[in-house]
């Protein structure tokens, strides 16, 4: 066991800084030395608090963070979180928001948000570990295991969700050892208020994503609403503007170097508690592999749409998405070596290899060796799956008909995500299709992926898939097949015809002679069979990860460390510094960047094309009241070594007294791979508040909104 254990390692981290760690607010009242030696001179138990300032402000929307910024609902996030459903849903080859910008100089002008778009308010945070695991002690099959704590869960929701408007969720912390109950408000009435144009917005693109020096000014507002007896309904003109108890002042006079800052947020996906050959997978063939895919499909994107037919429109925030995570992605293989995080990871284990072959049970040795022989099975299995599907036709079809077949069984014996309370989603993601899907994209997309697909062993692509396509003729045929599907008229071909089809029975969608219904229909026993062997392996990878994390616990005990969960989209916590950086180049780079920045990088072509009021008004030096004395400018971006990940985007960056002085939006190229393990040399990009101001006063004129805002100059 012990060779065992040493040639396959796991990647633990048990070298905790002040400012490591994604902290829940339960756990803040811990960390009031750490606090305190950053700078926070407030209570840490305010910071445990959800009903008080400033946790109460902080809100979600589903992807990325925000907050409250007046006692009118106005809602503070990023320019990238609202380029979907919001500036491009409103606009049109007439009405291009990206281009023009938007201001709402009154309510009544504020733009409506596309189907499904909500915002979230945390209200409770409850451990119902004992609930979900509730009965299964004793159940030998993982199936059978799985779908009993699936069906606590569910037993769970259905309690906690009293009305409508409110959303509850079952979490996994520390991969399945605890769980949690996360109660929150839906609010399903948000507006657009503002945004700068996209060279502002998203000045510097691509070439300077997960880059510093930065000057993009990834900012915007919403505004979120509620019926007039202050319930959450759908948007509708006698709505009136949503009343927070406590919401952020944005600070004028923003941060100098060195002063404490924190974010509040709902980081999404960290890595940092996954066994080494997780990590030594992702690194040496998944980062590789996943990168392939994403290049190949922003080329087969970009080479099929058109800005005459609409489809560059449609396809321009999944662009923007990959071409995000293609950049971070490509990082985080340069990072891994940049900092040995694979050496590390060896000599972090090795510590905790000792302390288990000393005072480790056989049981607790012989379940972490079945944990890392099912991880080696289930990877080599990954990366066929990045290029299975990949139709938004096909899976919309699958999706209607999967809730077809989930209508046949009493509610609470449904799959999560096609119960009664799911099917406002499904309407709205079906209805998000009129202004993401284009027909013959979606087809040289799907022929893109499957081409690709074919190139896999057979034993590791789905039988009754590959049959159905022809993978192993020639290609030409799969081709064609595709191509006679694509050719023919679909009910799905509609925006009003897709949405009939989410009411019929079963039975009525089999006597259909649909093409992608009947697609959906061929496969789907074989859908339901491989899901169900990943539900089964779920379960059993749950099992064993749950023995590994308490054996994980025990050591950081015995050696004085805490042990912090991975990010997994609820509310958390950093805390930290602004503070600049010195990187592998040698440079040293300060914390702010300067409006001086913007025209010295412009070029007058996308992504450096500023626009020209803006240029005018930094070459004036009008810096208004938003200077920063030391900088001798207005300062635009800073950095900050706080722990942020995928999720924090639009996170309200805070000073020692709560006000909001950035929004977090972005991290460094060279030090994103301490997503696995945490770096001291990270550092969180923001956009400084003094930046959003100044360019709602001088650029924009938006006094309306400034009036708003509780600024203190």
């Amino acid at each position: 066991m012990r060779i065992r254990l040493l040639i396959i390692l796991a990647l633990l981290n048990p070298n905790v800084f002040a400012v490591e760690g994604m902290w829940e607010p339960s756990q803040m009242g811990n960390l009031k030395k750490e606090l305190k030696n950053t700078g926070y001179s407030g209570d840490a138990d305010d910071l445990t608090d959800l009903f008080s300032f400033p946790l109460n402000a902080i809100v979600s929307l589903g992807g990325c963070s925000a907050s409250f910024v007046s006692p009118e609902g106005l809602i503070a996030t990023n320019y990238h979180c609202i380029e979907g459903s919001y500036l491009q849903f409103n606009s049109s080859e007439k009405e291009n928001l990206f281009e023009t910008g938007f201001v709402a100089r009154s309510k009544s002008e504020e733009k409506p948000s596309a189907p499904g778009s909500s915002a979230y308010v945390t209200q409770s945070i409850t451990n119902v570990t004992k609930a979900v695991l509730r009965q299964t002690e004793n159940l030998k099959d993982d199936l059978d295991r799985y779908n009993k704590i699936e069906s606590n869960k569910k037993s769970i929701i259905e309690q906690c969700e009293t009305s409508d408007e409110i959303r509850c969720n079952v979490r996994s912390f520390f991969s399945g050892e605890t769980y949690q109950l996360e109660k929150r408000l839906k609010i399903r009435d948000v507006r657009l208020v503002y945004a700068p144009p996209a060279s502002i917005g998203e000045y510097g693109g691509e070439i300077d994503n997960w880059m510093f020096p930065r000057h993009t000014g990834d900012f915007a507002l919403l505004r979120a609403y509620v019926a007039p007896d202050g319930s959450s309904k759908e948007f509708a003109n006698q709505n009136k503007p949503y009343k927070s108890k406590n919401y952020l002042k944005i600070s004028a006079k923003g941060v100098q170097e060195g002063d404490f800052v924190m974010v509040a947020g709902y980081p999404g996906t960290t890595n940092r508690l996954l066994t080494y050959n997780e990590v030594d997978f992702d690194i040496e063939e998944g980062f590789k592999g996943f990168v392939n895919f994403l290049k190949s499909g922003i080329d087969i994107m970009r080479s099929s749409t058109k800005d005459e037919d609409g489809s560059s429109l449609k396809y321009r925030g999944l662009i923007s998405g990959y071409e995000n995570y293609y950049k971070k992605i490509s990082g985080q293989i340069d990072g891994a070596e940049l900092f040995k995080v694979q050496d590390k990871a060896n000599s972090d284990w090795l510590g905790f290899i000792d302390y288990l072959n000393e005072e480790g049970s056989k049981q607790e040795k012989e379940s972490l060796g079945s944990l890392l022989s099912l991880i080696d099975d289930q990877k080599a299995k990954e990366l066929p799956n990045y290029y299975y599907g990949n139709s938004r036709m096909i899976s919309t079809a699958q999706r209607i008909y999967r809730y077809a077949y989930e209508r046949t069984k009493p509610n609470d014996q449904r799959e999560i995500g096609f119960q009664e309370r799911d099917h406002e989603n499904i309407v709205n993601g079906i209805k998000s299709l009129d202004y993401r899907l284009d027909k013959r994209v979606d087809k040289e997309i799907f022929i893109n992926r499957l081409e690709k697909y074919r190139t896999f062993d057979g034993n590791l692509r789905r039988p009754q898939f590959s049959n159905y396509f022809q993978l192993d003729a020639d290609f030409k045929k799969s081709k064609k097949i595709v191509e006679d599907i694509f050719s023919q008229k679909s009910l799905l071909d509609s925006a009003e015809d897709r949405l009939s089809l989410i009411d019929l029975s079963l039975d009525e969608l089999n006597s259909i002679e649909d093409p992608f219904i009947s697609v959906a229909r061929i496969l789907f026993d074989e859908q339901m069979e491989y899901e169900n062997i990943a539900k089964s392996e779920a379960s059993e990878k749950q099992r064993l990860k749950s023995t590994f994390i308490k054996s994980l616990r025990k050591y950081y005990k015995s050696i004085g460390k805490s042990l912090y969960s991975d990010a997994n989209g609820t509310l958390r916590i950093t805390f930290g510094n602004v503070k600049g950086v010195s990187l592998e180049d040698g440079i040293t780079y300060g914390p702010f960047t300067r409006l001086e920045g913007i025209n010295k990088k412009h070029s007058g072509e996308e992504p450096f094309d500023a626009p020209d009021k803006l240029m005018d008004l930094i070459s004036q030096k009008n810096y208004g009241r938003y200077e920063l004395e030391s900088l001798g400018s207005v300062p635009v971006n800073f950095l900050c070594d706080l722990d942020i990940t995928n999720g924090n985007s639009g996170s309200a960056t805070l000073n020692a007294k709560g006000e909001l002085v950035g929004l977090a939006f972005d991290g460094m190229l060279q030090t994103i791979i301490a997503d696995y393990k945490y770096i001291p040399e990270a550092r969180t990009i923001s956009v400084d508040s003094r930046y959003f101001l100044w360019t709602l006063e001088k650029f924009d004129e938006a006094r309306n909104i400034l009036e708003e805002l509780s600024l203190e100059y």
